[in-house]
C-alpha cells in the first residue's frame, strides 16, 4: 500500500499530531530501522513542533532536535534517494517550514519577535505586522545537447565525496526569465552558447529552499572554458558512453534519461 502525504496550506492549531517527523542537523532521527515517523513524542514533547499535514490520513508534525541519544539517524539526502513519493514530499515540506521558522524568528524591519500566523505559513512580526513567507529560490538546471552528445560537468564540491558528472545548474538572477537564466548560466560556467531552451519538469530541493526548473537546450557555438571557481571538470559525452552520473531520484538524472529516451 502506497503511503501518501497531504500537506496543509497553513497552520492549524486545532490539530493534534499522531505522527512526528524529527529532524536533526542534516539528518532524520528514527527509533527503528526504516521507521521514519515517530508515534510517541515523549522524548521531545516539550520542543516546538508544528503540524504540517496528513500522512496516511494521520496528522503529522515536524520538530527539530539537536540530538536524541537513543535514536538512529539517517542523512536527509539518503532518505530522498529512497524515491518514496509520500515521504519525500513530507520531508521537503517539513524542512522548508522549519527553515522558515528558524530564519524569521525576528523581524528584519524592526527586530521584534515573529510568530506563526494561523491559516498560513507566514511568520508575522508582533510589533509592525510584517509578514515573512517561506522562501523559495528558483534555479535552472539544464542538459545541453549536441547531436548524440551531452555536456556534463563536475562541481568542485563533488570531487572528493561524490565524484559524479552532472548537468549545469544555477540560481535565476533578479529580473531575468528562466530561459534567460539557462543561457547565462551555461555561458558563465562553461563558455558554451546555447539556443532553444525548452522546459521539461521541476523538482523541489529543500537544501535549503530551492525549486529546480529543468530544461534541455541545444548547443549553438563555442568551446568549453570552465569556471574553475565552480567546476573541476567538464566535457561532451556520447549518450552510449556516459561517466558516473547522479542517481535516479535527482532531476539531473531525469533530464539525462528523458533525452536518451526521446
Amino acid at each position: 500500500m502506497t503511503q501518501m502525504y497531504k500537506p496543509l496550506m497553513g497552520r492549524d492549531s486545532g490539530l493534534e499530531p499522531e505522527l512526528w517527523l524529527v529532524v536533526g542537523k542534516g539528518c532524520v532521527f528514527h527509533s527503528e530501522p526504516d521507521q521514519w515517523l515517530w508515534t510517541d513524542n515523549r522524548l521531545f514533547k516539550d520542543s516546538d513542533q508544528v503540524v504540517i499535514g496528513y500522512f496516511d490520513d494521520k496528522p503529522v508534525a515536524v520538530t527539530y532536535q539537536k540530538d536524541i541519544p537513543s535514536a538512529d539517524q539517517t542523512p536527509l539526502r539518503s532518505i530522498l534517494s529512497l524515491q518514496h513519493e509520500g515521504l519525500t514530499l513530507l520531508l521537503s515540506h517539513g524542512l522548508q517550514i522549519l527553515t522558515a521558522e528558524r530564519d524569521h524568528r525576528f523581524c528584519g524591519r524592526c527586530g521584534s519577535r515573529c510568530d506563526g500566523k494561523a491559516g498560513e505559513w507566514a511568520m508575522v512580526c508582533n510589533r509592525c505586522s510584517a509578514h515573512y513567507y517561506p522562501r523559495i529560490s528558483p534555479c535552472i538546471i539544464v542538459l545541453v545537447h549536441r547531436g548524440d552528445e551531452v555536456l556534463l560537468v563536475m562541481h568542485n564540491r563533488h570531487v572528493r565525496d561524490n565524484p559524479v558528472f552532472t548537468t549545469v545548474a544555477g540560481f535565476i538572477e533578479p529580473g531575468e526569465s528562466a530561459e534567460e537564466g539557462v543561457i547565462r548560466e551555461v555561458m558563465e560556467e562553461t563558455g558554451i552558447k546555447v539556443k532553444n531552451p525548452e522546459y521539461r519538469f521541476s523538482q523541489n530541493w529543500p537544501f535549503p529552499h530551492s525549486l529546480m526548473l529543468g530544461f534541455h537546450a541545444e548547443y549553438e557555438s563555442g568551446d568549453i572554458l570552465l569556471d574553475s571557481k565552480e567546476l573541476s571538470d567538464g566535457d561532451w559525452f556520447h549518450i552510449d558512453n556516459l561517466p558516473d552520473i547522479p542517481p535516479g531520484f535527482t532531476i539531473a538524472r531525469k533530464l539525462i534519461n528523458y533525452f536518451i529516451q526521446s
